[in-house]
């Protein structure tokens, strides 16, 4: 009997295959679904990351680049899933001239990659739209339409369409993913792509995110696609937290909501981090608000934290203090220890446990998609219904295997020893030019 190599997906009922997997916010979401037959391998580029995946014993494939794997390819042959956040930064600036530039490049080029009866006319196309891409001065351009080379390439070459899709990424991105439902619905799926706001569903962070979800249903193609739904309240500054619907013992981080529609309340920072905060405190973002860079914006550990980035460590902590008239007092004689990557961690909805590895923790956590969300897309994009509520516990509870398998490379091993600081960037090598190559996501 032949087994399939450690860095290969084993055939499952649900196996992902996920494209610019990032540390593992997917893909840990997916181990914890494992009774339900779901099976995940990451394609990541960035060696760093790759350490962390390793060390938390997640598949990764050998082969770094997406660009430089198909549908087709032995390690990922078996997928029935395709997952992906590909990186968008050359048009995730709102407003600017050169990010509607990039947003109308994509479109375009999306449509000439659409509607093909053959491999052979796809192949043409694809041809075309990698040369111009190749030119292009920022070549990050192309990365989000690999998934869509993917997708269409399962159906043309491997002669076996992707039975779900799942795509995310930052909100500005939801037009590119308006145009690929269109697309999708030509190519025989049932599609809708909208935005999630992660602490409606227990993530202890404000963020949102453009989420495609995508099933193979030719006969159906124009049927409503179910998202998931709120379970916990959404946060608005100056808005009165709500009090809970069930009294637990484990920790608001794995509420979920009651019979009836109700949503439990907002999950704060103090919940999140109560372990190692035990008293109040403030955090002063690194990010001005306003349009204002001097206005840092304020958030109390009884809030959701802003939205968690690569430059977390930035952010400043102080203890709660008030006057009189209800202000906020910060004391910089009193700033309290920054954020550790086992915080940031916790913000992002990852176990405490995770085993952060490399000197670029602050960027992979800040990249992530939050696991917990990845829970709720994951089940409703599968199964079709809400997460079971045991997964929560799962996930909080998750812990390392004592030994990493076999998936970690030889040289990702050799080349990244365990590290804790988050101050210092990756220094993963350099990239080939192969069009839209992978690169560390935000997943």
């Amino acid at each position: 009997m032949t087994h399939p190599s450690p860095s290969s997906l084993p055939p499952a009922k649900f196996g992902i295959v996920d494209l610019f997997a990032g540390p593992g916010g997917l893909d840990i979401a997916a181990t914890i679904m494992k009774d339900e037959g779901v099976e995940s391998i990451g394609v990541e580029w960035d060696d760093a990351t790759r350490a962390t995946r390793a060390a938390a014993g997640l598949l990764t494939t050998e082969v770094k680049d997406v660009a430089a794997l198909g549908p087709c390819d032995p390690s990922v042959v078996e997928a029935t899933v395709l997952t992906g956040g590909p990186p968008c930064q050359s048009f995730s600036v709102a407003g600017s001239r050169k990010g509607h530039q990039a947003l109308d490049d994509v479109l375009r080029l999306a449509t000439r990659l659409a509607d093909h009866e053959d491999e052979a006319s796809f192949d043409v196309a694809w041809k075309e739209v990698k040369t111009e891409t190749d030119a292009m001065s920022d070549d990050r351009t192309g990365f989000v339409l690999q998934p869509l080379r993917w997708i269409m390439e399962a159906k043309l070459k491997r002669r076996r369409p992707y039975e779900v899709i799942v795509l995310e990424q930052v909100p500005t991105v939801l037009p590119v993913w308006k145009h690929f439902v269109d697309i999708l619905r030509r190519t025989g799926y049932a599609a809708e792509a909208h935005v999630l706001h992660t602490e409606d569903f227990g993530v202890p962070q404000t963020r949102r995110r453009a989420v495609l979800i995508a099933q193979f249903d030719p006969e159906n193609v124009h049927r409503k696609v179910r998202f998931p739904e709120a379970t916990h309240q959404r946060y608005r500054k100056g808005a009165e937290r709500l009090p809970p619907t069930h009294d637990h013992g484990d920790g608001s981080l794995f509420r979920t909501s009651r019979s009836g529609g109700d949503v439990e309340p907002w999950v704060s920072m103090g919940d999140a981090l109560h372990a190692t905060r035990t008293s109040e405190f403030v955090m002063v973002s690194n990010y001005g608000s306003g349009g204002d860079p001097k206005n840092r914006g304020r958030r109390e550990s009884g809030e959701p934290a802003p939205t968690i980035t690569g430059k977390v460590r930035r952010n400043r902590l102080y203890p709660l203090r008030k006057n009189g008239a209800g202000e906020i007092m910060i004391r910089d004689e009193e700033q309290l220890p920054r954020l550790s990557p086992a915080e940031a961690g916790l913000l992002q909805s990852f176990p405490a446990a995770y085993p952060w590895r490399s000197t670029d923790v602050a960027q992979q956590i800040g990249n992530a998609i939050p696991p917990r969300l990845s829970l709720h897309i994951l089940s409703m994009a599968l199964l079709r219904e809400p997460p079971q509520e045991k997964w929560y516990t799962l996930l909080k509870e998750w812990r390392p295997q004592e030994e990493p398998p076999l998936s970690a490379t030889v040289a990702v091993r050799r080349s990244m020893p365990p590290q804790t600081s988050s101050s210092v960037s990756s220094s993963a090598s350099v990239r080939p030019r192969t069009g839209a190559s992978a690169k560390s996501s935000a997943k």
